[in-house]
C-alpha cells in the first residue's frame, strides 16, 4: 500500500457556513485503492469533507486534486468519483435493473453493453436474479446493494460513502460491513467511507482519519489509532480509555522517565514526552482490556488493590468498575468469561488486585491539535 500513489489530494480545505467553521485548514491524502474512512462526530465536518470531494459543495479556501487535476469548477458529473447516501436514494418506480442501469444513460454504451455491464454489477453485488424486482419488494440490505451496484456500474476511480449502513440494524449493519469491504478488494476501486461508528471504521478500513469540531486529529491504520492514539481526544473517540493524572519524578539513565502516577506509585517509561523534565504533568492512559483483576495479588510489574464499585456481565465478557486509592474516578476493567466460576469474586464490594502491564500505559502531554495533522 505504501508504493501507491495518492489519487485524492486534501490541501488546507476551509469551508465556513455564516459564523460556524466547519472545515479548518483540511490536508490529506488517500491512495489509490485503498479504503479510507473519515470517522468522528456528528458535526465535525466529516459530511461536509465528502461534499467537497463529490463536488456537491465549494470550499472558501484551499485546493482539492482527484487523479493530479485540480477540482476547482469542476461540476460534480465531471468529476471521477460517485457518491452513496445513506438514504439509498434509489427510485421506487423503476425495477433493481433499471435503477442500476440510470446512470449510463449519457455514456454512450450500446443496448448489448449496457445490459452487460448491468448484469456484472448485479452479480458483483449479490443481486443476480432480482434484477426484475421494485425496491418496496427488497430488504434493507439489498436495497442498499443496489445503491451500491448504481454508484459503481459507471466504473468511477473513488467512490464516496456517507454513513450508508445507517439505516440497517445492527445484525444486518455488521453483516453489510464485511460484504463492503470484500466488494472494494474484488472492483479494486478507491473507497471513502465517513461514519461516527468506531467499530465500523476499524473492521473494514485500510486508514482512518479521526475528526473533531472541523479538523484532524489523527490518520492512521486501525491498529494503530487504536493502540496509539496521539492525544486524549482520539483515544477517548476509539474504543474505551482509563486515564490517570502523572508527573514526572526525573530522567532514567536509559533515557526514559521516572513518572508518578495515581493510584500506582512511580512507573518507570521507556520513552520521554516532548520537552520532558522534573515536574512536568500530563496524562498515562490505558485500555480496559489491558488491565487484569484477580482476587490475589500477582507478580506483574504493576499490582494495585481496588476494591469493585459494580460488574455487568454481557456474556462473552464483564465490564467491571474497579475503585483504587489515589484515583477520583472508578477504573473500567474488560475481563473475557473464560470461565464462569472466575468471575465470582467479582461481586460488588469484593476487595481484589489490578495488575497492569507497563506496555499498556500510554502518556499524553496536554492535548494539542495540529491542524490537518496526517
Amino acid at each position: 500500500m505504501n508504493g501507491q500513489r495518492h489519487l485524492v489530494e486534501l490541501q488546507e480545505l476551509t469551508r465556513r457556513y455564516d459564523d460556524h467553521l466547519a472545515l479548518d485548514k483540511v490536508s490529506l491524502r488517500i491512495r489509490q485503492g485503498e479504503f479510507f474512512s473519515i470517522l468522528g462526530p456528528s458535526g465535525c465536518g466529516k459530511s461536509t469533507l465528502l461534499r467537497l470531494i463529490a463536488g456537491l459543495d465549494w470550499p472558501d479556501a484551499g485546493s482539492l486534486l482527484i487523479d493530479g487535476r485540480d477540482m476547482r469548477g469542476v461540476p460534480p458529473y465531471r468529476r471521477p468519483c460517485n457518491m452513496v447516501f445513506q438514504n439509498y436514494a434509489i427510485f421506487p418506480h423503476l425495477n433493481v435493473r433499471d435503477n442500476v442501469g440510470y446512470g449510463l444513460r449519457k455514456f454512450g454504451l450500446s443496448a448489448t453493453e449496457k445490459r452487460e455491464r448491468i448484469e456484472a454489477m448485479l452479480l458483483a453485488v449479490r443481486l443476480g436474479g432480482l434484477g426484475d424486482r421494485k425496491p418496496g419488494q427488497l430488504s434493507g440490505g439489498q436495497r442498499q446493494r443496489v445503491a451500491l451496484a448504481r454508484a459503481l456500474v459507471r466504473q468511477p476511480r473513488v467512490l464516496l460513502l456517507d454513513e450508508p449502513l445507517g439505516a440497517l440494524d445492527k445484525s444486518l449493519r455488521e453483516a453489510m460491513q464485511v460484504e463492503l469491504r470484500e466488494l472494494q478488494q474484488s472492483v479494486g476501486i478507491t473507497f471513502v467511507f465517513v461514519t461516527h461508528d468506531q467499530e465500523e471504521a476499524l473492521s473494514m478500513s485500510d486508514r482512518i482519519a479521526v475528526m473533531s469540531d472541523g479538523r484532524i486529529l489523527q490518520i492512521a491504520s486501525p491498529v494503530d489509532l487504536y493502540e496509539r492514539p496521539n492525544c486524549p481526544t482520539v483515544a477517548k473517540f476509539i474504543g474505551d480509555m482509563n486515564f490517570f493524572g502523572g508527573v514526572t519524578e526525573g530522567i532514567t539513565a536509559s533515557g526514559g522517565a521516572l513518572v508518578q502516577v495515581d493510584g500506582m506509585g512511580a512507573v518507570e517509561f521507556d520513552g520521554r514526552l516532548e520537552n520532558e523534565k522534573p515536574g512536568l504533568s500530563h496524562q498515562v492512559a490505558i485500555r480496559p482490556e489491558k488491565l487484569r483483576v484477580t482476587g490475589e495479588r500477582t507478580d506483574a510489574a504493576i499490582c494495585v488493590r481496588g476494591k469493585v464499585v459494580s460488574s455487568s456481565y454481557w456474556g462473552d465478557q464483564s465490564q467491571i468498575q474497579v475503585s483504587i486509592d489515589g484515583c477520583a474516578t472508578p477504573l473500567t476493567v474488560s475481563a473475557h468469561n473464560v470461565d464462569p466460576a472466575g468471575a465470582e469474586h467479582l461481586v460488588r464490594g469484593a476487595d481484589v488486585y489490578l495488575s497492569v502491564n507497563r506496555s499498556g500505559l500510554l502518556r499524553f502531554c496536554e492535548e494539542e491539535i495540529a491542524h490537518g495533522r496526517v
